[in-house]
């Protein structure tokens, strides 16, 4: 059956529902730019923290992309990847595009959970922690105590990979990336009205915040050693070391 899912079918706030889930991978790849090339440099930043016997999360996992990449490094190494999303359909469709049989047979043992991740209590020992445009949905509040969790749970020396999407700290330079993020869109073949649909309906459910406000909370976690990795328009990516 033909699919007819788009962003103009969008109705009230943006969720990520199954209807949503099943065109994730392209809709990301037209709404984030040099979407394809984060994923890579994500991965290629995963290589430095993965170890015999390391635990890696990704939060907020959607369908897998991220742990898909990390485990095409082939390391030879034998680690643990949990996935976690709040989305059964998200989760469902990550089981379908990794081969978690053969990749256990590889040493690389996924665990993929649905699971609200506020209200995970905490997480195990790691050394690599990956959050992909997850934070944008999650209020500063909740960020910050989920943050405080990640630190916890690091091991001396684990990474913390974050990317965000920010506002500009100057009105005009927020005006001028925004109508250049709706240039983007328009170049990947979203109309006038889908994009003004789906800006509508993430007015009640993203929470941005500018650069300065992130590093500030970066900091107060207490993450000293951080660089930014990636950033274009009003997307930006942090590696962050413990």
């Amino acid at each position: 059956m033909k699919d007819n899912f788009t962003l103009s079918s969008i109705e009230g706030t943006w969720r990520f529902n199954d209807n949503v889930a099943k065109n994730f991978d392209k809709h990301v790849n037209q709404s984030i730019p040099h979407y394809k090339d984060l994923q890579l440099y994500i991965s290629a930043l995963a290589e430095w923290f993965i170890k015999d016997g390391s635990v890696i999360y990704d939060l907020g996992c959607s369908t897998g992309e991220s742990i898909k990449n990390i485990c095409k490094l082939n390391t030879k190494t034998k680690f643990e990847i949990i996935g976690l999303d709040s989305s059964k359909k998200m989760i469902d469709l990550a089981k379908k595009k990794l081969n978690l049989k053969k990749l256990k047979k590889e040493g690389v043992n996924i665990s993929l959970k649905t699971l609200d991740i506020l209200k995970i209590k905490k997480f195990k020992k790691s050394d690599l922690f990956l959050s992909v445009l997850l934070f944008p949905f999650i209020n500063i509040h909740n960020r910050e105590k989920i943050m405080q969790k990640i630190y916890k749970s690091l091991n001396p020396g684990g990474g913390f990979i974050l990317v965000e999407k920010i506002r500009s700290s100057d009105p005009q330079f927020e005006d001028i990336l925004n109508q250049l993020y709706f240039d983007f869109k328009l170049r990947q073949n979203l109309s006038e009205s889908e994009i003004l649909k789906k800006a509508k309906s993430l007015r009640s459910s993203m929470f941005l915040f500018n650069e300065k406000k992130t590093t500030q909370l970066i900091k107060k976690i207490g993450f000293n050693n951080y660089e930014i990795f990636f950033k274009c328009f009003n997307f930006i990516g942090y590696i962050i070391i413990k």
